[in-house]
């Protein structure tokens, strides 16, 4: 009896230290990953850090080519501070997209009267490969388009600051700011103004001369000392950017013309056809005249995109 009790206390000794080592296998595991973690969480963080870096300092060197401007248009500044800004504007025209169907085709031509005249022709008879395959043409109905102009201003008197730290309150931190762009030993300069929003820890600062946000700018962060503390806080241009003649427009195209009737033209090659449509159409006598270019959708749907 007494043998039979040292043998289940050794049992249980031995199932008690397996458990244990399993326990610290583990737990030597989960130290192994939660240090992986960490060292990764750094290298990332270090990755990301070099990136911004590189981001900040690269620049794309690019020949510029020569173009002729013309003199358009005499205004009236509103004020002296319009010299003191760089200003342009852009036109911007959508593309207008058209779903272009399996058994279909788009022929543009050159000349508008060619398109039309083979649009008021209706049926055409166009032989691919020894057969006559009727198709039928038609305008292409396209959606609606939009065009507008952006115009980009960037001030020469105004920096933005983001990331300003949350340490003061909302009248303190706006006399910081000033004060701190007042100093000359940093570059800055006699400050006109300070717009400073707390919940977005931004501000746009305006200087009372030229030249001073030009200073600023050359570097791409900037001291503000609170409590004295250094917090380097970021400076970028001001821009402001505004749309204007936001215009929609009906697409109407006069050079392309839609084709139907090709469905069971299926099985060959979008190429080959492509070619004999382009040949059928290029002659005066089907009602046709030179030819842009040819798109077919045999195989399945494709979106085309008329500007």
């Amino acid at each position: 009896m007494a043998a039979d009790e040292d043998k289940e206390k050794q049992i249980l000794k031995g199932d008690w230290q397996e458990e244990f080592m399993k326990d610290e296998h583990n737990q030597e595991l989960i130290d192994e990953i939660v240090t992986e973690n960490i060292k990764l969480k750094l290298e990332i963080h270090k990755l990301e850090a070099e990136l911004q870096e590189a981001t900040r300092t690269s620049q794309i060197k690019e020949d510029i080519p020569e173009t002729k401007i013309k003199f358009t248009s005499l205004e009236n500044p509103e004020n002296d501070s319009q010299f003191l800004n760089i200003s342009c504007s852009f036109q911007v025209n959508s593309q207008v997209p058209y779903a272009l169907q399996k058994g279909e085709a788009l022929i543009t031509f050159e000349e508008e009267e060619v398109a039309q005249n083979v649009i008021r022709m209706g049926t055409h008879h166009v032989q691919i490969k020894g057969v006559s395959v009727e198709v039928v043409a038609k305008p292409v109905p396209l959606k609606s388009g939009v065009r507008f102009q952006v115009h980009v201003e960037v001030s020469k008197m105004k920096i933005s600051v983001t990331e300003i730290p949350y340490e003061l309150p909302e009248n303190q931190m706006r006399d910081k700011l000033e004060l701190s762009f007042c100093k000359s030993r940093n570059g800055g300069g006699e400050v006109d103004s300070v717009e400073y929003d707390k919940q977005t820890r931004s501000a746009v600062i305006t200087f009372v001369e030229a030249g001073v946000a030009d200073k600023i700018l050359k570097k791409k962060d900037y001291p503000l000392y609170i409590n004295q503390n250094c917090h380097r806080v970021v400076v970028s241009p001001y821009i402001e950017t505004h749309l204007k003649k936001f215009q929609v427009f009906s697409g109407i195209s006069k050079r392309t013309v839609l084709l139907t009737g090709i469905e069971d033209l299926q099985m060959m090659d979008e190429e080959t056809v492509e070619d004999f449509i382009n040949i059928h159409f290029q002659r005066e006598k089907n009602g046709g005249g030179e030819v842009d270019v040819v798109k077919c959708s045999l195989a399945q749907p494709q979106i085309a995109y008329f500007q």
